[in-house]
């Protein structure tokens, strides 16, 4: 990984140098100077033309990770309550007046395997469409624009949710396995990971250089957020109904249309002053040596232009610079902690299963544990990071990177802490712990993201973000079944999971810790 000396095309924290006067403040003057620029921020942010497709951005993205999270215990629990059923459907007196078998009798080996299959399983199908599409539904969105793929997004979420409902209402009657077939109409749109390339696209594209980090990361912070607020909503609706959680997300993806139809087209946001390509940089990677490598740039952009060009909707051109960002040197950190960390996190869905089988928590408490890992992520990536951020302003290009770095070295490290006790956990509260110390890591993805984003020019950021979600989708559709094989380990009457699977993230998360180190930034 390496950066020429004489580019100084900063792509995500200020370019000026640090005065003799800012490198000996106080301790007092940083904090002052820290709320001072929060308040300039908020003045200049209210005026801004990028204001409103900001707050729809971040409005979406709050209602598309609320419908997901208040239903993800709920849909565990349904899954378990459809196996059940149909494991002691012939054995006489097992199911109750109300259909269901009661929570104790549904922790036999034979029904937690088949939970772990169809829950393994139903997150390596949900993975497809975005490996297939996202390309695909990329170049869409640069012809006819980016709310037309989100409306896309929201229509084919809102009828595989539909299809789970139904599946489950139609318990006993047709096969729980049928559950699966609800990955068909993720086609529509791409999936959460399409959704999310485009949402960080726009935020990438209408914010200054020297802010970008800075609002990465309070997108970022969202699904951490929404995971403070769904949990305990969908246990108290869970006590109420089984169905009540699905009402409230199917209301949440429904309010997406509003939003999407609202938001100002984003695509169409002038480029700002400070993201211009200029020469002499604008000549391809492969006409320098490795060690002198620009940021990469757009195909369509050559040493006789000093402006930046707009990017072309060709699908052949897209398919073009996203291979010349797969085999860029100074990308292959990012893109392969991209790929492996989704595989590792996967072990997560599994801890709800793992608490109500080992420790016997019902279903609907075990939402709680969500919240804890959200105190821990919403620490880093709403308070830490910005923080860490507006302290050390200004940085170097150069000190950007290592800034990154470093933060990328200290998330992947705690990750394999997190993952370690949570194998370890002989009791709740160490599961509680667990994932509080695995919440401190979420810094991995605005680091990992404002890494990335420092090599590549602004008219690639559309192109990156579909990249890391190609990237993202494979690791997922790899991870499902290979979390759900290992969560199976160990399992026997009287006995739950070993937790292999909490185990192998921490051995993911050491390896690529272990890559991350021996990584250099070079002048």
């Amino acid at each position: 990984m390496s950066v020429a000396p004489h580019d100084e095309r900063e792509r995500l924290l200020p370019r000026n140098e640090p005065s003799a006067e800012e490198n000996h403040r106080t301790p007092t003057q940083f904090h002052r100077q820290y709320w001072k620029q929060g308040v300039a921020a908020v003045k200049n942010f209210r005026s801004s033309p990028s204001a409103p497709v900001l707050c729809c951005t971040f409005a979406l993205y709050f209602l598309i990770s609320f419908s997901r999270h208040i239903i993800e215990v709920p849909t565990i629990r349904l899954f378990e309550l459809a196996a059940c059923n149909e494991f002691y459907s012939h054995v006489q007196g097992a199911i109750d007046h109300d259909g269901d078998v009661h929570q104790r009798l549904c922790k036999v080996p034979d029904v937690q395997n088949e939970l772990s299959t169809l829950t393994g399983w139903k997150f390596g199908l949900d993975a497809v469409p975005g490996l297939f599409l996202a390309i695909y539904y990329g170049s869409v969105a640069g012809k006819y624009g980016r709310k037309l793929v989100l409306l896309l997004f929201s229509t084919g979420m809102l009828l595989s949710l539909i299809w789970i409902v139904l599946i489950c209402w139609l318990d006993g009657r047709v096969p729980i396995r049928l559950v699966w077939l609800s990955s068909l109409f993720i086609f529509i749109g791409g999936g959460q990971r399409v959704a999310k390339a485009m949402l960080f696209t726009i935020v990438s594209d209408a914010v200054e250089a020297s802010h970008r980090t800075r609002y990465l990361s309070f997108l970022s912070s969202i699904p951490h957020i929404t995971t403070l607020i769904a949990p305990p909503l969908s246990a108290i609706f869970m006590r109420i109904s089984i169905w009540v959680p699905f009402e409230a997300a199917i209301g949440g993806l429904t309010l997406t249309y509003i939003i999407i139809l609202l938001m100002p087209e984003s695509s169409k946001l002038t480029p700002t002053p400070s993201d211009t390509i200029t020469t002499p940089s604008c000549l391809p990677p492969e006409h320098l040596p490795p060690d002198r490598q620009p940021l990469i740039l757009p195909t369509s952009c050559d040493n006789r232009n000093t402006e930046a060009t707009p990017a072309t909707t060709n699908p052949s051109t897209w398919y073009t610079e996203i291979h010349q960002l797969l085999i860029n040197p100074s990308l292959r950190l990012s893109l392969t902690i991209f790929l492996f960390t989704p595989t590792a996190l996967i072990a997560k869905a599994f801890v709800y299963q793992h608490a109500s089988e080992s420790f016997g928590w019902e279903m609907s408490s075990t939402t709680w544990l969500r919240v804890s890992q959200a105190l821990g992520a919403s620490l880093v990536t709403l308070f830490a990071l910005p923080i860490l951020s507006t302290l050390l302003h200004p940085l170097t290009l150069h000190q950007a990177r290592l800034f990154d770095l470093a933060v990328l070295r200290a998330s992947l490290l705690v990750a394999a802490i997190g993952f370690a006790v949570l194998w370890q956990a002989q009791a709740s509260w160490m599961l509680v712990l667990a994932l509080f110390i695995c919440g401190l890591s979420e810094a991995i993805q605005p680091a990992n993201q404002g890494l990335a984003t420092s090599f590549v020019a602004r008219e690639l950021n559309a192109r990156l973000f579909t990249t890391v979600a190609v990237v993202e989708t494979v690791g997922k559709l790899a991870g499902g079944p290979a979390q759900s094989a290992l969560f199976s380990i160990g399992r026997r009457e009287g006995r739950g999971s070993l937790g292999v699977n909490f185990l192998a993230s921490s051995v993911v998360f050491l390896l690529l810790l272990l890559l991350a180190v021996l990584v250099r930034v070079r002048r």
